[in-house]
């Protein structure tokens, strides 16, 4: 008999998917700016996600999920400004984890073509640069340009970087956007 209530303790407790977590949560009738407020609380005392157990993050996936269905997608805001991280699925230094430490990431778009990630951990910034192309209204090919690292705010070295991918933007507004790259950033 124990088994079996380890067995149903082990299945209660299985990870949820983000369409299972989603009928769960009482969405109907939320207003756009209450979902955004729900990701943000969601997403609080993760570091930038790095602490989510996948209880956490299938439940911002939903609330993201709910929030992306409801905007138009051809009514998107530019890329302009600078953005905080507040959550996101991968685990390396995309999320600003630097070896057991997770700094504050934020990506600054310097024109229509360039912008910047980096990352603070006390004097410490590594920012990578690079840009941008458009494919369609969602998505964009992304190119590294160069990799910088500076130390209470001088330039130690910048290096040319390799490599890139795809983001595809599932929402944006003036004050928060949501994309896949393929990995859930917010």
């Amino acid at each position: 008999m124990r088994w079996l209530t380890l067995a149903v303790a082990a299945a209660t407790t299985r990870a949820l998917t983000p369409t299972q977590v989603r009928s769960q949560l009482a969405l109907t009738g939320e207003t756009t700016a209450a979902l955004k407020t729900q990701i943000i609380k969601a997403a609080k005392g993760t570091r930038n996600g790095v602490d989510a157990d996948e209880r956490k993050r299938a439940t911002v996936a939903a609330l993201c999920d709910e929030l992306e269905a409801r905007q138009d997608k051809q009514l998107f805001a530019p890329l302009t400004g600078e953005h905080s991280l507040v959550f996101t699925t991968v685990q390396g230094g995309s999320s600003g984890k630097i070896g057991p430490f997770v700094g504050a990431v934020t990506q600054t778009f310097i024109d229509d073509v360039k912008f910047e990630n980096s990352v603070e951990l006390g004097p410490l910034r590594l920012a990578l640069q690079a840009k941008r192309t458009p494919k369609d209204g969602q998505t964009y090919r992304v190119d590294f340009e160069s990799l910088g690292v500076e130390l209470f705010g001088v330039k130690l070295f910048e290096k040319d970087m390799k490599g890139g991918g795809a983001w595809k933007l599932r929402y944006v507004d003036e004050d928060l956007r949501i994309m896949d790259t393929p990995s859930l950033f917010v």
